[in-house]
């Protein structure tokens, strides 16, 4: 490394830094609470989209193999 560059990865204020606090609700709120339900749902249902697509794909190629 040169001696002379910046280590930008040591100097950032926000690394590391937590920002869940009283002042914006915190991990806790409800605003917090509602966002990780909608992930969870959103993840559901890419979920269950990735795996009819899969299957869906795996039935087309071994069409092609039989066919």
């Amino acid at each position: 490394m040169d001696t002379g560059a910046a280590d930008i990865a040591a100097t950032a204020p926000d690394a590391g830094t937590n920002t869940d606090n009283a002042a914006n609700g915190g991990g806790n709120s409800h605003a917090a609470l509602l966002q990780r339900a909608f992930e969870k749902a959103l993840v559901a249902v890419a979920t269950q989209v990735i795996s009819d697509t899969q299957s869906d794909m795996d039935d087309a190629m071994s069409e092609l193999d039989d066919g």
